[in-house]
């Protein structure tokens, strides 16, 4: 994509803006994830019922691992549901998304940037599902959009480490900083299974995801390119192998018997006496030479 294509690089105005907006990864991702949540609170059965959206779209250990059918597409669905029951689950998350997620599709663009963030989010469900069920917790749902919005968050610190950043939305911190302390937080939580509520495997695959990213440049155009170029090269290599050992068992079975170099330049002299005396100053064992090597000459 050129960087003149990218809807960043417009200036509408009005509902044309918005529409412009929209049309970006980081408008689309926040869109649906706002959508959903509203449908969320309208199809809960009761108050501190879980939504039937909520249900259809979240994830679980059992859901994937539990034997049967592993439903799979929940993996990247629960990316787009959140808590009904507090505000704070997706304000921040969008929030966070919406600051670091604007700055990284301008430098990936918009189709690299959504294959970056829905496949964060979808290995951080599936190592979440994956250490729940191993812990014997496999129904408890798994939902919310962090394992994505940390990823582009850990990347987005890769790119910017120095820029300030607002620990609680109220105190500038440098960006490495508060990646240290969110770091350390689900850390602790995680290796003392606390925090209950929050999905800190899941944060921890995300922003390892978004850190191994930027360090081995794991680009979707990157990655592709490799791929058929070293297929290319792979087909190259064993085309010309082929083709040399075709050629080799053609010249193997038509070559013809090469002549010495001693024996070549003594025919010419025979030749050249031939020319300069005629054949009477042949001696008969330069004749007989010259009779028998003249036609591997030939042939050569």
């Amino acid at each position: 994509m050129g960087i003149y294509d990218r809807d960043y690089y417009r200036n509408p105005g009005g509902n044309a803006q918005l529409k412009s907006w929209a049309r970006t990864a980081v408008g689309a991702i926040i869109l649906l994830n706002v959508g959903f949540w509203f449908l969320q609170l309208i199809t809960r059965p009761g108050p501190g019922a879980f939504s039937t959206v909520g249900q259809f779209m979240s994830a679980s250990g059992n859901s994937i691992f539990g034997g049967g059918f592993p439903e799979l597409w929940r993996l990247v669905t629960a990316c787009f549901v959140h808590s009904e029951l507090s505000l704070w689950h997706i304000a921040i998350n969008m929030l966070i998304f919406w600051f670091c997620g604007r700055e990284l599709e301008r430098i990936y663009g918009r189709r690299e940037f959504l294959i970056f963030y829905l496949f964060a989010g979808t290995l951080a469900a599936l190592i979440e599902s994956f250490v729940q069920f191993q812990q014997g917790s496999g129904g408890v749902p798994i939902l919310g959009a962090s394992g994505g919005v940390l990823a582009v968050m850990a990347l987005y610190i890769c790119h910017y480490p120095k820029r300030k950043l607002y620990l609680y939305f109220l105190i500038p911190v440098p960006a490495w900083l508060l990646g240290c302390i969110v770091l350390w937080g689900d850390l602790s939580g995680a290796i003392g299974h606390g925090n209950s509520g929050v999905a800190n495997f899941a944060h921890l695959a995300g922003a390892g995801w978004g850190v191994l990213y930027k360090l081995f440049d794991l680009r979707w155009s990157t990655l592709s390119q490799r791929f058929s170029g070293g297929r290319r090269r792979r087909k190259k290599e064993t085309s010309s192998q082929g083709n040399g050992s075709l050629w080799k068992s053609r010249q193997q079975k038509d070559e013809k018997p090469r002549v010495p170099d001693n024996v070549s330049r003594r025919v010419d002299e025979l030749l050249e006496k031939i020319h300069q005396e005629g054949m009477g100053s042949l001696s008969d064992e330069e004749r007989e030479f010259l009779v028998e090597n003249s036609r591997r000459y030939r042939k050569s």
